[in-house]
């Protein structure tokens, strides 16, 4: 169990600084103006919220794959989620998205997301994961029946510490 926890953690430590080397690159005409600022969704509230529809795919490979990068053998995942467009959109790491960072599961739905576009970029900061199945958006979260407890972590129970399930279920029409 230990081994696999110190993956995670290197994981999450990899995907954070990407995502911060991607922050910055992106705000390099305001690093160059002498001041930077990255804001989350717990300071800034106008930031573009829009929800957006796709499936989670690999950004590097991707690319590799519509443009024939070269791609090295090894390489750290950065999630993005791609439009039917063709549009790809960065995920950064956060709370709202751990799912798609650490379930496989989650990553191999179709996706309807509500986010936070990051100014001058397409990162984007998750806000709610839902699922669509046969044209309807699911709830997607996780359960421990025991505690009956519903998180949108695939952690383990925050209360017993036992396994939480994902669950999929249709999403009421005034949730939409």
């Amino acid at each position: 169990m230990r081994g696999a926890n110190d993956n995670l953690n290197q994981h999450r430590a990899a995907a954070a600084l990407l995502a911060l080397a991607f922050l910055l690159c992106a705000g390099g005409a305001v690093a160059a103006a002498g001041e930077i600022t990255v804001k989350t969704a717990s300071t800034n509230a106008s930031l573009p919220t829009v929800t957006l529809r796709g499936r989670v795919v690999c950004l590097a490979e991707e690319i590799h794959r519509t443009n024939g990068v070269e791609l090295p053998s090894r390489h750290e995942h950065v999630w993005s989620l791609k439009e039917a467009s063709g549009d790809l959109y960065t995920i950064l790491p956060g709370r709202y998205a751990e799912s798609i960072f650490e379930d496989e599961r989650v990553r191999r739905k179709d996706l309807q997301l509500r986010v936070h576009v990051i100014p001058k970029s397409h990162a984007i900061e998750v806000l709610t994961v839902r699922s669509m199945r046969n044209g309807v958006v699911q709830d997607l979260y996780y359960y421990c029946d025991v505690c009956a407890i519903k998180s949108v972590s695939p952690a383990i129970c925050a209360c017993c510490q036992g396994p939480a399930e994902l669950k999929e279920e249709p999403l009421s029409r005034r949730e939409d």
